[in-house]
């Protein structure tokens, strides 16, 4: 709860300071690359909170994590089209679509077969890691390769994280309605993401 609690600080830290991050100095070192592929998916409070989500639903399924791979592995397809000269059009509604999807998932703590689900979430994935590799596409090499790795390193701990938490709540009846608030902040920071990148906050 207090990881969902720093989505919401994120957001309005990002909406009231956030200049865009391809403006930043780009890493030059395997270091910097590795830091920005790990501050990258937890300052983006919307694809902290996909991961999350994702997590959660996996746990609500009980079938294992390979729904969190496919969104993990499909995200390092969208980095590499994102330093490709290939686009991927709407990319910040999508990815605020699929946030909020997710979130209402989670609400309805709805079971979903695996296949179909690592179908969906590995949609999703291309966008997010498309959206989210923008501040680095022209990154040297070794950086470039860094910040995947530290990227998939967030991914996969914080939706085995959450996971583990889906599985510990729904086997305690009186505690269920936790997966109903954690996806209701999932929905709320997407449609967050959504009004930002339509311009709404300015």
């Amino acid at each position: 709860m207090g990881v969902l609690a720093a989505v919401f600080v994120v957001a309005v830290q990002s909406i009231a300071f956030g200049q865009s991050a391809v403006d930043e100095e780009l890493p030059r070192t395997f270091a910097q690359g590795l830091a920005s592929g790990v501050g990258d998916p937890i300052f983006e409070y919307y694809h902290l909170a996909a991961i999350v989500g994702i997590g959660i639903l996996a746990g609500i399924a009980a079938r294992g994590l390979v729904p969190l791979l496919a969104f993990s592995a499909a995200s390092i397809i969208g980095v590499a089209i994102q330093i490709s000269p290939a686009i991927l059009p709407f990319d910040e509604t999508v990815v605020a679509l699929t946030t909020i999807g997710i979130g209402a998932l989670v609400v309805r703590r709805q079971m979903i077969h695996p296949q179909i689900a690592s179908v969906l979430f590995a949609i999703a994935g291309l966008f997010h890691g498309y959206s989210l590799s923008e501040s680095i596409a022209k990154a040297p090499t070794a950086p470039l390769l860094a910040y995947i790795g530290g990227m998939l390193l967030v991914q996969i701990g914080v939706g085995t994280i959450a996971c583990a938490l889906a599985i510990k709540i729904s086997g305690r009846p009186t505690h269920i309605r936790g997966l109903t608030i954690i996806g209701a902040v999932v929905t709320v920071a997407g449609a967050v993401a959504a009004a930002n990148s339509l311009g709404l906050f300015g």
